[in-house]
């Protein structure tokens, strides 16, 4: 099967660099949500934090040197973890393959049209379009007998986003987790407590009328995307209006955004800009110099940031900045994460090697250096809650909410949801809550796409 499977990955190289920029209109853009998770920029920790048994070499015996090719976007941040990876794997050597703004399905093709396959990649477009060209393995037999994936206690649903018609087609390569980002020292100047950590949405949009002081250019809350992207699909499911991130329902087969109660719960947030005035328009944002478009700039209350503004943040924010999780609404306090896609890919000459890296993702030790940089674990051990008391980047922040964030936290879908890239919620909303688009336009857009998605499930799964 494997074979048969790596052959059909070769023989579709002419079909894949034919449908290279349909496939990945989805990728990077912010236009329909289906954004290749940030990488994990904090670059290397600050303390070594993988030392002790699991650091150890896996075996004594001899291994013929090998060498694992690893698509990546990551840039150099991730060399230390290379070097954690090859100390445990002596045997083993991590080779990044950049992307260098190519998409990554091209650059498959044209290592396999070479006779210098890849091994691993992370996956910058739908995984379903990776699988349908017999490009990445199912990782489901490599799992089951994996001794990691074994002792691992993984969260609930952890394969799901990963998961399609009963192949995981990926890992998460890292968990990028997302908080209320805080300027405590905009609290202080009007009066206002720094809030707890079961605050809830009427809290969030009570503080942010406070903090607001147009003469000093000052606002609740930043002009910025990830308001509408993260924030508001959080809080239907909150609010028990939605089963999922992105007003998906539960089996992730239909959006519920047209529906009344995910409707008034964009004009919940659009009220923000027109009735509030705590959080600016785009058009008033560019006319007062976009200053409230960045959380940095010391001139807005909250703003929503995830483990890739930690380091811009410790470096160069002139105020106290703090995080909170996500807020509570009526029946629950979900947070929200992103799973980066780490793939197996079939033309893979060295499967077992490269499934090690992909496996050596939830040990300990890498779960550690994960940590330091900012990111969740993406395994439930008591060992790793109790580090991030240790982790010298949350040092003198509210831990407590960041170990809250990542319980609750809640997996961005997309990656196995058949014609997501054309899923329209996210360009609509911004351009009702910032803009003048008319909210009416949410109902047509999702029934069109109700049905779309329906019919390619349908073929996809004949």
């Amino acid at each position: 099967m494997k074979n048969k499977r790596k052959s059909a990955g070769i023989l579709s190289i002419v079909l894949i660099l034919s449908i290279i920029i349909t496939a990945c209109s989805g990728g990077n853009s912010g236009g329909n949500g289906n954004a290749a998770a940030p990488d994990n920029a904090s670059g290397t920790s600050d303390t070594n934090s993988a030392t002790g048994a699991d650091n150890e070499p896996a075996v004594a015996e001899e291994h013929d040197p090998v060498t694992i090719k690893f698509i990546s976007w990551k840039d150099g941040t991730y060399n230390e973890l290379y070097e954690l990876f090859h100390k445990k794997y002596p045997w083993i050597t991590i080779e990044q393959v950049p992307v260098n703004g190519q998409s990554i399905m091209e650059i498959i093709a044209a290592l396999e049209a070479a006779g210098t396959p890849a091994d691993v990649t992370e996956i910058d477009a739908d995984l379903i379009t990776f699988e349908q060209n017999g490009l990445v393995e199912d990782l489901t037999p490599y799992i089951d007998s994996s001794p990691i994936f074994q002792e691992a206690s993984l969260p609930q649903g952890f394969f799901d986003t990963m998961t399609f018609n009963n192949k995981k087609l990926a890992v998460p390569m890292v968990d990028v987790p997302m908080w209320v980002l805080v300027n405590k020292d905009l609290l202080a100047k009007h009066g206002v407590d720094m809030p707890p950590n079961d605050w809830t949405y009427d809290d969030f949009r009570e503080i942010a009328k406070k903090l607001t002081d147009p003469d000093a250019g000052e606002y609740g809350v930043t002009t910025q995307p990830e308001i509408q992207m993260r924030l508001l699909s959080t809080k239907a499911i909150a609010d028990g209006h939605a089963a999922n991130l992105q007003y998906m329902n539960e089996d992730f087969t239909q959006s519920v955004m047209a529906t009344p109660d995910v409707m008034n719960d964009v004009k919940w947030l659009q009220e923000f800009v027109t009735k509030d005035g705590s959080m600016q328009s785009d058009a008033a944002a560019t006319a007062s110099g976009n200053v409230t478009r960045e959380f940095i700039n010391g001139k807005t209350g909250f703003a929503i940031g995830g483990d890739w503004v930690l380091p811009d943040l410790k470096k160069n924010a002139k105020f106290n900045w703090d995080v909170l999780p996500f807020p509570r609404g009526e029946v629950s306090q979900p947070g929200y994460s992103i799973y980066g896609p780490l793939s197996l890919l079939a033309g893979s000459k060295h499967k077992e090697e490269a499934f090690l890296w992909l496996s050596f993702q939830f040990t300990m030790e890498a779960q550690k250096w994960k940590i330091d940089q900012g990111a969740n674990a993406s395994v439930a051990d008591p060992e790793l809650t109790a580090y991030y008391d240790q982790a010298p980047i949350w040092q003198d922040k509210n831990i407590e909410a960041v170990k809250i964030a990542q319980k609750n936290a809640v997996i961005q879908p997309g990656a196995t949801v058949p014609g997501w890239s054309e899923y329209n919620w996210n360009n609509i909303l911004n351009e009702i809550i910032f803009g003048e688009r008319d909210i009416n336009d949410i109902i047509p857009e999702t029934e069109a796409w109700n049905k779309k998605t329906t019919e390619l499930r349908a073929t996809l799964t004949q």
